[in-house]
């Protein structure tokens, strides 16, 4: 572990080493004081700059420990031989002793110090004085804040010696650190979470890597590592180190550290009823906890792994002691919110008597923080039978959660009859995603169908129609019918207008419906205002949180506003790590989805296929079948067919639920992708007509034109009319640039395409400057003045280097060869391969006036005259 654990944290300081090294190197320095807390690779980079620098004079390595710093110049006493014993305490002899050593060395000595801070006081200031004095150098590591020795401080402050500190990795660097370790691409989101877990220490992030592995929560799926199930912290190998400090402490510190893992986050003021400032200050030097400086003052362990290393360790006979002192003191009731599971967990461990509407509201809290394992400990936990229905309820989510579908319609048929009110529409959101598992289920819809909930404030906002209304739309299954569910939608919002609840999820589901009718403006508008009340109240429902997340993403990416929505993933992932294992393949499939729209084709395949693998291990949102459809199309469009026939076997294999305003477009995609990676014969107009027009039947105006564009984009330029209408009836400044492009593709206008190429390209749209481009590339190629193809082949070539595709990409198909039969194609590829008539026919068995007869038809269809020609054509568009 220790060379790994070396190996490791140079990641992230190798440009300590090398400053360091500088420094030692400088005549104008006298050396260098690392600083940073247990675990932080102080030892590696020691190592790495002995290894860089070579010293040619004497190392004189010193082994400073908390024991040998009772014994006077007890590192030292491996150097101190010939000295005889009566003068071992003194410090006058063995100043001069050691100087007398260091003035016969040829070459300066380098005192190299591990743990300054367990050095002696005389050892401290000898070493001092002979680096004061110019007689040695010193290259020490330290603990943080008041461990330094004050006489190495001086030395740094006068400016003899630097000093480095060494802070935690950052997720960048925790990243390479994985990848290095694991010597594999890694999914972010391990990384995402090992960085939160671990608060970025190395050997506690080389410990968790390591366990991870050996114990599968972690594992490689297409090459890259991913994660698989929440990892075991209480048992990771550096357990035994921190278990080994702990030991080492003062009782009143053991019990401050005990007391924040179990009980933790707690106020400074709490904390100092069990222990004395002075145990507070040495738990934070060690880096066993951590104090905020802002007016709360909140104590929490340094790390969640350290947090739960500790506790785990407290017997259980202290821990139920330490509960009991805890609820004694008059605060007792006041819990920190970030608390309250921590503490619930802690009273379950002790076996306290926990009141049932509290294991309810705790298992309630873990479904909304999908931490699946505490609501099952929690819900399972309920007695009464009065709360027994809405405790299954909360066990049917957690089994939910973990992919348990069929457990968790069983608990949800066990809850029944419930209740009319919060618990009903908490069930139907539940059975909504269980589909037919959950059909036979009898939950009410309407306040006449069961008794409605009384009794306070909580229970009589779930009163009135909206409850019902919500049930019994959240039970359809989207059917088509766009006019009538926004109808709906928007009852229920207005209904709800006092529950936030019920309202946000049925206003981003409005949303959705707005921006696939083509109001985007319009959407756009009331999504934000459904994710930014999701945001501010806390949302207390399970999933939906997600749910009006992934709405939201795609909102933004209809309406193009890319930095709008990286901000919002970004967000997530840096404040809700700890549910990335289900949350994770969702975030990728929408960063993918983005990223295609946008042009980034390559990236967009790299992402979705990470995305394909996250939601093959948790997908609680239902997005796998439409990941799979971007994702065929995606690796069509990068030329990876390979990809796009597993991806698109796949869709065709998966049953559809969500997005589902995107249902059809996720069918044009899968369709798209096979015609381009050449798995279907033809070119799939009749099933992209079909397509776009049952999403104009059903008003989805803007899957509509997504569906044309895909279309055009394929070769189908009769497609450009139809795209040109429905872009019209679609908002947003990108819908004007398309139909703009679609009527110049319907009038072959060349130049009008490369003006809108440049339009687009400086309003952000690179996918539409790209398709503008190609097309007019298409209709040049017969032009007799070369120069012109060639300035558009340039352009097009550099806007996608810029954009990290590869020069020689088709984002659009020409219309070559939607034309041609399977036979034609065949006898194409062999006059590109220069054969002649006679040995065409010889190899196909055809004589050789059918052979004319198929190139002539071919000469018609391509537009061309020459034999040359056709060579071209195929060398520049490759055949599917």
């Amino acid at each position: 572990m220790e060379s790994l654990t070396d190996a490791a944290t140079l990641i992230g300081r190798s440009g300590v080493v090398k400053e360091v090294v500088r420094c030692l190197r400088d005549e104008g320095r006298a050396g260098a004081l690392i600083v940073g807390s247990s675990g932080s690779g102080k030892t590696a980079v020691v190592k790495a700059v002995l290894a860089e620098l070579h010293p040619h004079g004497t190392v004189i390595r010193l082994a400073a420990t908390p024991a040998l710093a009772a014994v006077p110049f007890g590192a030292l006493t491996p150097y101190l031989a010939g000295l005889p014993a009566h003068d071992l305490d003194s410090y006058t002899a063995v100043l001069g002793a050691v100087t007398a050593s260091l003035r016969a060395e040829p070459t300066l000595a380098l005192f190299v110090v591990d743990d300054a801070q367990s050095l002696d006081r005389g050892t401290v200031q000898l070493i001092a004085q002979a680096v004061a004095t110019g007689a040695a150098r010193l290259l020490a590591t330290c603990r943080p804040g008041p461990l330094i020795p004050e006489e190495f401080l001086a030395l740094w402050d006068d400016g003899i010696i630097a000093k480095f500190d060494l802070a935690p990795l950052s997720r960048a660097e925790v990243h390479q650190l994985c990848e290095q370790v694991l010597r594999a691409e890694v999914s972010p989101w391990v990384s995402e979470l090992f960085a939160k877990l671990t608060e970025g220490n190395p050997f506690m992030l080389m410990s968790l890597i390591e366990h991870a592995r050996a114990t599968g929560a972690i594992g490689q799926r297409r090459g890259a590592w991913f994660l698989l199930a929440p990892p075991e912290l209480g048992d990771v190998p550096a357990a035994d180190l921190l278990d080994h400090q702990v030991r080492s402490m003062s009782p009143e510190e053991k019990t401050a550290a005990a007391i924040v893992a179990l009980a933790g986050p707690l106020s400074l003021g709490q904390i100092l009823r069990f222990s004395s400032p002075r145990a507070v200050d040495a738990l934070e030097m060690a880096g066993i906890i951590t104090v905020s400086r802002d007016r709360d003052r909140i104590v929490r362990p340094a790390s969640p792994l350290i947090g739960e290393i500790i506790r785990r360790r407290v017997p259980a006979g202290r821990s139920a002691s330490l509960r009991a002192s805890l609820l004694a003191l008059p605060w007792a009731g006041t819990v920190h919110p970030d608390a309250f599971l921590n503490q619930l967990r802690w009273s379950l461990d002790s076996g306290a008597d926990v009141p049932d509407p509290e294991l309810l509201r705790a298992a309630t809290a873990a479904n909304i923080d999908l931490d699946a394992a505490t609501a099952l400990r929690a819900a399972g936990a309920i007695r009464e039978d009065s709360f027994l229905p809405e405790g299954r309820i909360q066990l049917a989510y957690a089994n939910y959660i973990l992919g348990r579908r069929e457990a968790s319609a069983g608990y949800l048929e066990a809850a029944q009859p419930v209740r009319y009110g919060r618990a009903s529409y908490l069930a139907a959101l539940l059975a909504a995603r269980l589909g037919p598992l959950a059909a036979a289920l009898d939950l009410p819809r309407d306040a006449g169908s069961g008794e409605a909930e009384t009794g306070g404030p909580d229970q009589l906002r779930w009163g009135g129609p909206a409850v019902g209304l919500a049930t019994g739309l959240l039970l359809e299954r989207w059917d088509g019918r766009t006019a009538e569910l926004k109808e709906r939608l928007q009852g229920l919002a207005a209904a709800a207008e006092g529950n936030p609840e019920i309202r946000l999820p049925a206003v981003s589901r409005l949303a959705e419906v707005l921006t696939a009718q083509g109001r985007v403006l319009a959407g756009l508008g009331i999504d934000r205002e459904a994710w930014h009340g999701v945001q501010g109240t806390g949302l207390a429902l399970p999933l939906v949180y997600e749910d009006v997340l992934a709405r939201h993403c795609l909102n933004l990416i209809r309406a193009g506003e890319w930095e709008e929505l990286a901000s919002a993933l970004d967000d997530y992932t840096a404040v809700l790590s700890p549910r990335l294992l289900y949350s994770g393949g969702m975030l990728h499939v929408m960063r993918g989805y983005s990223r295609l729209r946008q042009g980034r084709i390559p990236e967009s395949h790299a992402e979705l296929l990470l995305g394909v693998e996250e939601l093959r291990i948790a997908d609680p949102w239902e997005l796998l079948a439409f990941a799979h459809a971007v994702a065929a199309y995606a690796a069509a469009a990068a030329g990876h067919p390979g990809d796009a026939a597993e991806q698109t076997l796949a869709f065709r294999s998966t049953g559809y639920r969500e997005p589902a305003t995107l249902r059809l477009l996720a069918e044009a995609y899968c369709a798209a992708a096979e015609v381009a990676s050449g798995q279907v014969p033809g070119d799939g107009r009749r099933e992209l007509d079909r397509l776009a027009a049952e999403a104009q039947r059903q008003g989805l105006r803007a899957v509509e034109t997504d569906i044309r564009r895909l279309a055009l984009r394929g070769g189908d330029t009769g497609a450009a009319e139809a795209l040109a209408a429905s872009s019209g009836a679609v908002e947003g400044p990108e819908a004007g640039l398309l139909r703009d492009y679609a009527l110049a593709v319907a009038a072959s206008d060349s130049n009008r395409l490369m003006a809108l190429s440049d339009q687009a390209l400086s309003a952000g749209y690179l996918l539409l400057a790209l398709e503008a481009a190609q097309q007019a590339a298409h209709l040049l190629e017969h032009d007799p003045d070369k120069w012109k193809l060639t300035a558009v082949q340039r352009k097009v070539h550099h806007r996608m280097v810029a954009a990290g595709m590869s020069g020689q990409m088709n984002i659009v198909r020409g219309e070559h060869y939607a034309d041609l039969t399977a036979r034609e194609t065949e006898i194409l590829k062999l006059v590109a391969g220069g054969a002649t008539n006679a040995e065409i026919a010889a190899r196909l068995t055809l004589s050789q006036r059918t052979v004319e007869g198929h190139l002539y038809r071919i000469f018609g269809k391509l537009g061309v005259s020459r034999r040359g020609e056709l060579m071209d054509i195929q060398r520049d568009l490759p055949l599917p």
